[in-house]
Formats: C-alpha cells, sequence, structure tokens
C-alpha cells in the first residue's frame, strides 16, 4: 500500500487562544450609539458634541470595513473611537453639562468600561491610567472654579460613590475577563493535546509550523522536521493487544517529553508516528536530540520484545518549502523503515541456512 503524505495548512493568526467576541459587539453597539448621539445633541443644540459623534462616525465607516477585510485587528478599530470618546467627548460634555454634577462621570464610568472590557494588558493600563488623570484634573479644575455653593459633604459623597463605582467595575471586570481566559486557555490546550500520550495532535501542527516559517523567511532562523514511528506497531497490536500497544505508546511519549528541549515540539502525528519540529538547530543537533529519545527506549523494562524506532530528518533549508520539509523528512523515515526490514530479512535468511 502506498503510504499517502502528510500535508499541512497555513493559518494566519498562531495564537491558540480563542478570540473574544465583545469588542465585535461594541463596535456595533458604538455605531448605533453615535446616530443616536448625533440626534440627540442636534435635538438639544450642543453641536459640539454632535461634531464628535460624527467624526466617530466617520472612523467606524473607514475602520470597520478594514477590520471585516481582515486587515486590521478588532482592538485597532476600535481604538479611534475610544480615543474620541475618553478623551474629546469627556471634557466638552464636562463642560457642557455641569462637570461633577452633571452626567459626564456616569459616561465616564461607561467608558472605563469599555476600555477594560476591549483593550488587554498593557495598552489597556496606558489609556485607563491616561483617562484617570484627565478626570482628576476636570475634577479639581472644576472644584476650584465651581461659581455654586460648595456643598462639602454632597461633594464627598459624590466623589466617593464615583471612585468606588470606577474601582469596583474594573476589578469585577478584570476578574470577569481573567477566568474568560482561563476556561479558553484551558479549553484550547485540551483541543491541541492527544489524550493518550498528552503530546500536541494534529490540530496544533500547522500553528507550529507557521510560527517557525514566519521566522525563517523574516530571521533565516533554521528549523528541523523529524518524523519517528515505531517499527513492528502493527505486529505488537495484533500479538499482544491494543492495551499493551497502548502502553507502548505512552512510553514513548514519556522519552520524547525526557529527551527534547523545552523549546521543542512533540506530536503524535498518526496511530504510531511522532513529528518534532526542532528551532534553531543544526542536523547533528536534531539527531542528538533524537538519538536520545531511542537511548531513553533502550532502558525501558517489561517488554518481551525490542522497543526501535525508525526516523526521518531534514532541515527546512534543504526544500523550498514547510510542507516540501515535512514530505521529506516522512521519505527519509520509511526509507529507515525500509532498510531494517530489509536487515532483518537479511538476518532471518542467514540464520535459515
Amino acid at each position: 500500500m502506498k503510504h499517502k503524505k502528510p500535508t499541512i495548512t497555513f493559518i494566519e493568526n498562531d495564537s491558540p487562544i480563542i478570540q473574544n467576541s465583545i469588542p465585535v459587539k461594541m463596535l456595533i453597539v458604538c455605531s448605533f450609539s453615535c446616530i443616536f448621539g448625533i440626534v440627540l445633541m442636534a435635538a438639544l443644540s450642543h453641536y459640539l458634541l454632535m461634531a464628535v459623534f460624527i467624526c466617530i462616525t466617520i472612523c467606524l465607516c473607514i475602520t470597520s470595513p478594514q477590520f471585516a477585510a481582515g486587515k486590521i485587528s478588532i482592538e485597532t478599530a476600535c481604538l479611534a473611537p475610544m480615543l474620541l470618546l475618553c478623551f474629546l467627548y469627556t471634557p466638552l460634555s464636562w463642560f457642557t453639562f455641569d462637570g461633577l454634577l452633571g452626567c459626564t462621570p456616569y459616561l465616564s464610568i461607561l467608558f472605563i468600561t469599555i476600555i477594560v472590557l476591549t483593550y488587554y494588558h498593557r495598552f489597556q493600563i496606558i489609556i485607563l491610567s491616561l483617562y484617570g488623570i484627565l478626570m482628576l484634573g476636570l475634577t479639581i479644575y472644576w472644584l476650584i472654579t465651581w461659581p455654586g455653593v460648595r456643598n462639602i459633604e454632597q461633594i464627598s459623597n459624590i466623589l466617593i460613590a464615583y471612585v468606588f463605582t470606577v474601582t469596583l467595575n474594573v476589578l469585577i471586570i478584570e476578574a470577569i475577563k481573567r477566568k474568560n481566559l482561563d476556561i479558553n486557555k484551558h479549553i484550547t490546550d485540551l483541543s491541541l493535546r492527544d489524550d493518550l500520550t498528552g503530546l500536541l495532535n494534529r490540530r496544533a501542527v500547522t500553528q507550529v509550523f507557521d510560527k517557525l516559517e514566519g521566522k525563517f523567511k523574516k530571521e533565516g532562523t533554521e528549523y528541523a522536521v523529524v518524523m519517528m514511528d515505531v517499527n513492528k506497531f502493527k505486529s505488537i497490536n495484533d500479538i499482544y493487544g491494543h492495551t499493551l500497544g497502548d502502553s507502548v505508546l505512552k512510553n514513548m511519549a514519556t522519552s520524547i517529553k525526557n529527551s527534547i528541549r523545552p523549546e521543542d515540539y512533540a506530536f503524535r502525528f498518526g496511530r504510531d508516528e511522532f513529528l518534532f519540529l526542532f528551532p534553531s538547530v543544526n542536523k547533528r543537533t536534531a539527531l542528538e536530540i533524537c538519538e536520545r529519545i531511542e537511548a531513553d527506549l533502550q532502558n525501558i523494562q517489561g517488554y518481551a520484545f525490542p522497543l526501535t524506532v525508525s526516523k526521518g530528518c531534514a532541515l527546512r533549508s534543504e526544500s523550498t518549502s514547510a510542507t516540501e520539509t515535512l514530505d521529506l523528512a516522512d521519505q527519509l523515515m520509511y526509507k529507515s523503515k525500509r532498510s531494517k526490514n530489509t536487515d532483518e530479512n537479511l538476518i532471518k535468511g542467514s540464520t535459515a541456512r
């Protein structure tokens, strides 16, 4: 039976984390809110605020098609409208609607919530910090220039309630985001792992290949592709049963984990086939890693047969594409397997004579 060559299909995004749909929904809500804001501000004759909503709508009309076409990320599409709302609409609204006693503090809580939901990590902290400085400056200016009679107790209660609400919102949303990220990471990790061996499965192959291929093309970073399978595995299953065959695969996976480097990738590619991707190596280093795996296998006890493997190793620079490199490693593995079968037949023939 002719062996079917393995194939890989590259993907655009190598991140395994499930994409968050919240920013997409917010982008849609923002579009409708801007239309409502334009109509409302026009009716109230607040034309500067109406102009801000018009600018945001124009930004949405420019960025939304680019996001839909895959040219920019959803975070980038949300960035311009978010900056206009925070750093242009907020101060204009503050002076239009009586500062701390108007609607702006409540709107700012909404904007802060949107920032926390939409953005992650360092950029989120930068926007929140700058927005916090803006709100503090507006509050101080309002307290200094407010012409009305100052009710210290009322102002203190408003400020305490505002700070408490903002802090509580941020903490709760951040906790929910962390929990969702942990759940997504766990689900993704399970979907990319082989149940029996714990190694990466074929779903993860394209993601890792795409990552290494990108570095090879941009930086010239070499990587090795190794195909390896267990010799006589079908006979092991037929003679000793699938339970023992599963035990062989588990021990094989243990030897692999003990032998590869932290930066290496190991996959269960087929029934008894394993694929390795070794970043930043030459042929000698790749073969040394394979030899460590084979040496570790020899230390496994409890089987009535020798546990051996066949392997094929190819460097990315030896082929014109990642797919060809994988095919070459596969061909070399089967060449090694045929060679070992021939040697065994010669030994058997010599013994019979």
